[in-house]
């Protein structure tokens, strides 16, 4: 008796259109399209499956972190509100890379050299450098810095991640090289790297919030407030300013100029504030900042239409 000889039927899937062998294979091998002996699994996970390569984006199951109690803001330098700071995207790609370095490493703290190393090679493999809040240019020193010292530093003001430094844990972190700080997520910090984003989870491209995200976030920015952290309250003075009829970054600049909590929270630390026409200039300059920053912010939780110079108030804060 001569011996079966099966051709080659190589068909395409009709769900994420790779080829393969019927005759050699239950189903689409990729993602388990038409397979009788299993349930279909999610195509993102199968990619990486396949690739052997860890989704760093992905949310975090297993990491556990205890809930202290007392302050939520860090104590090595809480600044009262963000300044340099439009997003909370990059933020939190960071904790969820953060939670899956620790879980992984089963370590509470993670240094952050490797932290951003592991972070440059996610945005670059993800393609997020085309999101606000990430680097353009990971070859650039100082795009990078300012995702670690403008964003990273926010989110540890704030109370999200939580620095030491290696022998001495009374330096200021922003003084030391990267590979002698150490960086850990807190429980609030976990809790909102957990929540499903529209970026990272449905690969969408708009970059707003989730309902979940924009009402946990408000209320951290509402504990924090009572203890200094003036970020709600300037959102919520913008967004009165928006709502009350005034338009376009000229008219916002100029209500900045002339903000009592924006010029105090300045004159605070600001090395000119004893040179009047120098603070003047200051100001000037950071007003066009902040009044960007606090649209785009404002625009990221669902609250001003997501759309270049429309000031279409859409929710509330």
């Amino acid at each position: 008796m001569g011996i079966l000889k099966f051709t080659e039927n190589r068909v395409k899937c009709g769900r994420c259109n790779s080829e393969f062998d019927m005759h050699k294979n239950d189903g689409c091998p990729l993602c388990r399209f038409g397979s009788k002996s299993s349930m279909p699994i999610p195509l993102q996970e199968q990619i990486m499956q396949q690739s052997d390569k860890k989704n760093y984006l992905a949310i975090t199951h297993g990491l556990k972190i205890a809930k202290k109690n007392g302050n939520l803001t860090n104590p090595q330098g809480n600044k009262e509100m963000w300044g340099m700071v439009n997003s909370t995207f990059s933020g939190k790609a960071v904790a969820r890379i953060l939670a899956n370095m620790m879980l992984g490493k089963n370590t509470a703290w993670i240094s952050l050299d490797k932290l951003m190393e592991k972070t440059s090679e996610v945005v670059k493999e993800s393609g997020l450098e085309k999101f606000r809040g990430f680097p353009k240019d990971l070859n650039s020193e100082s795009s990078v810095r300012r995702l670690v010292y403008h964003f990273v530093g926010a989110f540890i003001d704030m109370g999200l991640f939580e620095v030491r430094v290696r022998g001495e844990q009374t330096k200021n972190w922003t003084n030391e090289a990267w590979k002698n700080v150490e960086i850990t997520l807190t429980y609030e910090g976990l809790e909102f790297a957990k929540l499903r984003n529209r970026i990272f989870d449905d690969s969408e491209d708009e970059q707003v919030l989730t309902s979940e995200e924009k009402e946990w976030f408000l209320n951290h920015l509402k504990r924090i407030d009572k203890e200094g952290y003036t970020e709600y309250r300037m959102l919520k003075d913008v967004y009165e300013f928006i709502k009350a009829g005034h338009n376009g970054k000229d008219d916002l600049r100029n209500w900045f100029t002339k903000n009592k909590l924006f010029l105090d929270y300045v004159k605070r630390w600001s090395r000119k504030s004893d040179d009047d026409e120098a603070f003047d200039n200051q100001i000037q300059n950071l007003a066009i900042t902040f009044a960007a920053g606090k649209i785009a912010l404002l625009r990221e939780l669902g609250i001003i239409q997501n759309k270049r110079n429309d000031y279409k108030v859409i929710g509330g804060l």
